[in-house]
């Protein structure tokens, strides 16, 4: 602890990689946010301006099928966007910081090495 301001250098540098990954998930959800409403956006406007054309969507997973017809290709763009910002909004990304005596640690969710722990630059 800093005897002349009263602060732990190692908590303030914390906060730092604290706000940079809050600030990196509220960008993340925004950017999800602002795409799926362009995408909602160009559906919309493809039904007022009446655009028809038959498609067939069709998918299978683990043994479930779904199909989507439709004569309308712009409330296939209006499902996919609320498909995409329900999906950008809801899903979690769990994170935490840790100060330790000499080095900052961040543990955050990832796909290629989930649950493993990334050690920072080591404090001065």
């Amino acid at each position: 602890m800093d005897p002349s301001t009263g602060v732990d250098p190692r908590t303030a540098g914390a906060i730092w990689y604290h706000v940079v990954t809050v600030g990196g998930l509220i960008l993340f959800k925004l950017a999800v946010l602002v795409v799926g409403y362009l995408i909602a956006r160009l559906g919309h406007d493809l039904l007022i301006k009446g655009v028809s054309g038959d498609f067939k969507f069709s998918t299978e997973f683990k043994g479930s099928k779904a199909d989507l017809v439709s004569a309308s290709p712009g409330i296939f763009f209006i499902l996919m966007a609320t498909i995409l910002i329900a999906i950008g909004v809801i899903k979690d990304k769990p994170f935490g910081t840790r100060v330790t005596e000499r080095t900052i640690t961040t543990q955050a969710e990832s796909p290629a090495t989930s649950g493993e722990t990334a050690v920072k630059p080591k404090l001065p």
